[in-house]
C-alpha cells in the first residue's frame, strides 16, 4: 500500500476561487510572430522564463520587496537586472496602476520570451503573498501556450487534505507543484524532509510531475539556514529517486552542495534564476555546461528584469546547444510539453 493511501480521506470539496483576470494585450504569438531572443553572435533562441511573477495583488509582497529593498540597497549589487532600471510594470504596479499587467506582457514580448512559468504560493493570512491553483489554471487557459502555472501546496493544512488538493490540481492539468517549508505557519517553519510531506512526494513521483522547493536567501522569515540544507534534499531523493525536484533559487547560498545534489541525482534541476548574477553566482554560470540537462533559465521577475537578465544570460560562454537547453528545451521537458 502506498503512503498516501494511509492518509487519504474522503474527497473534500474545494470552493472555486473567484478570479478577476485583467484585459489581455496583444502578444507576439497572437499577431503571428514567434518571440525569440537574439544572442551576441546573431543566433536566435526560443526562451521560456521558468521563474517569474506577474504584477497582481497576489504577488504584491514580492513587488514591494523589489521596490522597497532590492532597489534601495545602500551597497549596490552590480547587476543591471536588479539594481539598474526598475521596469515600468513594477513601478506601475507599485503606484496601483491596473495597466501594469498589460505592460508586463509587453516587456515579455520585447525581450523575445515565448512563455513564462508562474509558481503560486500560499502564506496563511497574507493575501499579497498567496495565489492558488484555480487562478493559475485560469491564466493558463487564457494565455494558452504562453503561461504555465505551478500549484502551491498548502502545508498549513493536514496532509490528507494537501494530497487531495494536489490530486485535483494534477487532474485539472497543472504543470507542477511548489512547496515552501520555511513559510509554514501552523507548527512553524519546517524542512523538506518532514515525513508528513512524503505522501505528496510519492504522488508527484508516480505522476511524473515536478516539485519545486523554495530555497534562497529569503526562503524562511527567520533565517536562510534550514530551507537550504541540501543534505535533507539528498535524503528525500533517496526515498523518491525518480521525483523531479527543482531547486527554486538554486539552493543559494549552498551552491556547491546544490551542484553536488544535481550530480548525484539526474532528476534534480537547478533554477538559479536571479542568483546566477548575484554574489557567488559565477559557480552556477561555470557549471551550466557541465550539468547541461539540469539547469533551467529564469529571471525571478520582479527581482530581475526580463530584458537585462536575458542579455546577461546570452552573453555567457555557453555552446549553442547548451544555451538552447538552458533557455528552452529543459523547461519544456520539466513541464511535460514534450
Amino acid at each position: 500500500m502506498q503512503r498516501r493511501d494511509f492518509v487519504k480521506t474522503a474527497s473534500l470539496g474545494a470552493a472555486a476561487l473567484a478570479t478577476t483576470i485583467p484585459g489581455m494585450a496583444l502578444s507576439n504569438t497572437q499577431t503571428g510572430e514567434e518571440p525569440e531572443a537574439e544572442g551576441p553572435n546573431g543566433k536566435k533562441y526560443k526562451v521560456i522564463d521558468y521563474r517569474c511573477r506577474p504584477p497582481l495583488k497576489q504577488f504584491g509582497g514580492l513587488y514591494q520587496l523589489r521596490l522597497g529593498y532590492i532597489a534601495q540597497r545602500p551597497n549596490v549589487l552590480a547587476n543591471p537586472a536588479t539594481h539598474g532600471r526598475v521596469p515600468k510594470a513594477v513601478k506601475m504596479f507599485g503606484d496601483g496602476d491596473a495597466g501594469a499587467f498589460d505592460e508586463w506582457w509587453k516587456e515579455i514580448d520585447d525581450a523575445g520570451i515565448e512563455a513564462v512559468v508562474v509558481a503560486g504560493r500560499f502564506m496563511l493570512g497574507q493575501p499579497e503573498m498567496s495565489m492558488g491553483t484555480e487562478e493559475l489554471l485560469n491564466y493558463e487557459k487564457k494565455y494558452k501556450g504562453r503561461f504555465y502555472g505551478i500549484a502551491p501546496i498548502n502545508i498549513d493544512q493536514a496532509t490528507p487534505k494537501a494530497v487531495d488538493d494536489l490530486e485535483k490540481a494534477i487532474d485539472a492539468g497543472i504543470r507542477g507543484a511548489t512547496i515552501e517549508p520555511g513559510y509554514r505557519t501552523v507548527g512553524g517553519p519546517t524542512t523538506i524532509d518532514d515525513i508528513a510531506f512524503y505522501p505528496l512526494y510519492e504522488l508527484l513521483q508516480d505522476k511524473g510531475i515536478l516539485l519545486q522547493v523554495q530555497t534562497g536567501a529569503f526562503a524562511d522569515p527567520n533565517n536562510f539556514d534550514l530551507p537550504n540544507e541540501i543534505w535533507r534534499m539528498d535524503s528525500v531523493m533517496k526515498q523518491f529517486p525518480k521525483m523531479r525536484l527543482v531547486l527554486g533559487h538554486g539552493g543559494y547560498p549552498r551552491i556547491t552542495e546544490a551542484l553536488g545534489l544535481a550530480l548525484k541525482w539526474p532528476t534534480v534541476t537547478i533554477s538559479s534564476d536571479v542568483y546566477t548574477f548575484w554574489p557567488g553566482g559565477q559557480l552556477y554560470q561555470q557549471n551550466i555546461e557541465l550539468l547541461q540537462d539540469q539547469f533551467v533559465y529564469g529571471s525571478a521577475y520582479p527581482f530581475g528584469n526580463f530584458k537585462e537578465t536575458l542579455e546577461q544570460t546570452l552573453a555567457l560562454p555557453l555552446s549553442e546547444q547548451v544555451m538552447e537547453k538552458y533557455l528552452y528545451t529543459n523547461a519544456r521537458k520539466l513541464l511535460n510539453l514534450e
